[in-house]
């Protein structure tokens, strides 16, 4: 069994992979700087390419595109979208959510600058991807909300695991569950230092990641987590759409219904962010996005193409066919 790159080799490879395609260095050039044979230097890169440390993006010419991921952008008043394919439209669920996480995570490393604070919220989307964890520089990330403990299964934070193991990575932990079943818990724990300082730390976010979804049954985690009532109280209170725990209605405006209970970023403090990205996979979270994005806390898409056919009123045939491990954005990139 492949087990995955520690950090320390993984910004090794990165070194090697920036020295090589954008330095321009040969495999020569870089198995003389390093003590390695010209066919170590190669296995390294494609290493690098198979863990995820290295992503390559092909530049289609304007004419070729049909504009898909500018006009979804524009429908939903964003700055940029991106349109993740699938082989499949039935793709296994554990598949799906890891090649959205790699899509999330692919956007963070081509936007990570030295000295950012970036802020990642707790998904299962970004967990299913957590080995494809970038190398990232010199940085700050931030936990934007707790983690929640779904049926028998243990909560999850391997991508903050993972990303806490690279030394160049400061990593401010959320150590509280993202909802608590009283507000007189949220309030005690909201008020230890380590949670405070850890929620004042998504203050001026230079760029955050959130997983957006319906409040619906089967689309949303803290959904799954609420009692009946709670859920009825949602929808009554006209609530559609879901981001860490924080409620909204189709019109973007904030539903307090579980507001006391949530332990994670606010909605004020997304719209602060330079540029906050939302996740979203599934034709049934169309609604869903819309509203985050009236809520004014979106600036970038992440979506399938079943998200994207719905948002637009496309067929499938409508749709460019890309690769299956391409994501086409609105500057007519496809990601691998």
């Amino acid at each position: 069994m492949s087990t995955a790159p520690t950090a320390r080799h993984r910004r090794f490879l990165a070194q090697l992979a920036r020295q090589h395609y954008v330095q321009g260095a040969s495999k020569v050039e870089l198995g003389k700087a390093h003590g390695l044979s010209r066919f170590q230097v190669a296995r390294l890169l494609q290493e690098a390419v198979d863990s995820g440390v290295v992503t390559i993006s092909i530049e289609a010419d304007a004419a070729e595109g049909d504009g898909t991921a500018e006009r979804l952008a524009a429908a939903l008043g964003l700055e940029s979208a991106v349109i993740v394919t699938f082989e499949h439209e039935a793709e296994h669920e554990v598949d799906a959510a890891q090649r959205m996480g790699r899509a999330a995570l692919a956007y963070v490393d081509r936007r990570a600058r030295p000295g950012m604070r970036i802020g990642l919220a707790w998904s299962r989307t970004l967990d299913a991807a957590a080995e494809f964890a970038p190398a990232l520089p010199r940085c700050t990330v931030v936990q934007l909300a707790g983690a929640l403990q779904l049926g028998s299964h243990r909560p999850s934070a391997g991508i903050f695991a993972r990303l806490g193991q690279d030394a160049a990575v400061t990593m401010v932990r959320l150590p509280a569950p993202l909802l608590v079943t009283e507000a007189d818990t949220a309030a005690d724990l909201g008020a230890l230092p380590e949670i405070s300082s850890a929620l004042s730390a998504a203050d001026d976010l230079d760029l955050a990641v959130i997983s957006v979804a319906a409040w619906a049954e089967g689309q949303s985690s803290v959904w799954e987590k609420c009692s009946p009532q709670q859920r009825a109280a949602g929808l009554a209170d006209g609530a559609v759409a879901e981001a860490s725990g924080r409620l909204f209605d189709a019109d973007g405006i904030e539903v307090d219904t579980i507001d006391d209970r949530v332990i994670a970023v606010t909605l004020d403090q997304l719209r602060n962010a330079t540029t906050t990205v939302g996740v979203a996979r599934g034709a049934q979270r169309a609604e869903a996005v819309r509203a985050a994005c009236a809520a004014g806390i979106l600036d970038v898409a992440i979506v399938d193409e079943a998200l994207a056919r719905e948002i637009l009123g496309s067929s499938p045939a409508e749709l460019p066919v890309d690769p299956p491990t391409g994501a086409l954005s609105a500057s007519q990139t496809e990601e691998s």
